[in-house]
């Protein structure tokens, strides 16, 4: 299982390949902690499990993992301007493929803005303050965030689908005869 550390380093260098010109792009403290946190949800949700095993505390100022904070807090409201551990990056592709999900759906707002996100919705604004919030309750919130297309409406969609629950279910990840009737190609 990765650690949040590990979480974390990637998404630096995403945000160094995203900008393009091979510098990281400008992420506070506060922008990767919430990033952190949403990887961590949606990883409940997609996965029923957690990321990493750290807990993440419901701060003033949002969602917060204690042990990245300790890490980073001595950058302050400043930019991390480089990966933390270069040796720390263990992750496997799927989660890899999560950060990236992640990364392309939140990584564009400023942290002011997930801050507000994360204070409007979800599970920070129902657990009292500096307390852990429980995965079963990120879990829930982030699963009622994940729209499924019940439909794919070509054959190449359908035929795209069905491989890649073919490969979750070899990987051991889920159980189709749960809920699929197996059908010819």
């Amino acid at each position: 299982m990765a650690e949040v550390i590990d979480v974390a380093n990637y998404i630096l260098e995403i945000s160094r390949d995203d900008s393009g010109d091979g510098e990281y792009e400008l992420i506070s403290h506060m922008k990767l902690q919430k990033l952190v946190y949403f990887c961590q949800g949606y990883s409940l949700a997609l996965f029923d499990k957690p990321l990493f095993p750290e807990p993440i505390e419901a701060w003033e100022h949002g969602p917060v993992c204690p042990k990245l904070y300790k890490i980073l807090k001595v950058y302050g409201s400043s930019p991390i301007t480089a990966i933390v551990d270069p040796d720390k990056m263990k992750l496997e592709e799927s989660e890899k493929q999560l950060i990236n999900m992640v990364y392309s759906k939140y990584g564009q707002y400023s942290a002011s803005r997930l801050r507000a996100i994360t204070h409007n919705e979800g599970p920070w604004n129902r657990i009292p303050g500096t307390t852990e919030i429980p995965i079963g309750i990120m879990a829930e919130y982030f699963l009622s965030l994940i729209e499924v297309k019940a439909y794919p409406s070509s054959s190449d969609e359908k035929r795209d689908l069905l491989n890649i629950l073919e490969q979750a279910e070899t990987n051991g990840e889920i159980d189709l005869s749960q809920y699929c009737i197996p059908m010819d190609r």
